[in-house]
């Protein structure tokens, strides 16, 4: 069972997720953790303290869910194409508050840099990782690659989120701009 700061953080970013960082207050958390009035001021006195708190819980989630399957993905271009494709189908499903939070989180790193070496951290751990499984997947500009799946993903979860295709492939789509990208599976 989480601690109890955890917990709060757990129902901040679900908070987020389903209404938006307006609704961001602590009283609010109480009520989604259902834990007395007063429990998230203990924990955290001010709303950027909050805010601070929530940026640390995401990526620590991220770290977690980026490393935890990393022996399951097949070092082949097929093989990054239907992990990415599984992370955004559970981007759009069953994780899917978690994901708009992901998205409030960058809006507010924009207006608020004192978030951005938080999310910077993060974002290197799962980078380090990425990497090493794009190069041994045949990218021949892993560093480039990276950043072009990346950001690519990024953008088809966000146009999914807003305007959903009924019919998405999104591991096809991946695998599409591998090749573009003129990747060689390993032994090839």
């Amino acid at each position: 069972m989480p601690d109890r700061r955890t917990t709060l953080l757990d129902a901040a970013l679900e908070l987020v997720g389903t209404q938006g960082m307006r609704a961001l207050t602590h009283r609010a958390v109480d009520a989604a953790a259902d834990l007395p009035p007063g429990s998230t001021s203990n924990y955290f006195r001010t709303r950027e303290a909050l805010v601070l708190g929530i940026v640390e819980r995401f990526v620590a989630r991220e770290r977690q869910m980026a490393t935890g399957p990393r022996d399951e993905v097949d070092a082949t271009p097929d093989g990054v194409a239907a992990a990415l494709g599984r992370f955004v189908d559970r981007a759009l499903g069953p994780d899917r508050a978690v994901t708009l939070a992901r998205y409030a989180i960058l809006v507010e790193t924009a207006q608020n840099p004192g978030l951005r070496e938080g999310m910077a951290t993060g974002a290197d751990q799962v980078d380090t990782w990425a990497l090493d499984l794009v190069t041994r997947a045949g990218s021949r500009d892993p560093a480039r690659d990276l950043g072009v799946l990346a950001n690519y993903v990024t953008g088809l979860v966000l146009h999914e989120l807003a305007l959903p295709s009924p019919d998405l492939d999104a591991a096809g789509r991946i695998r599409t701009v591998i090749d573009t990208l003129g990747w060689h599976a390993p032994g090839s």
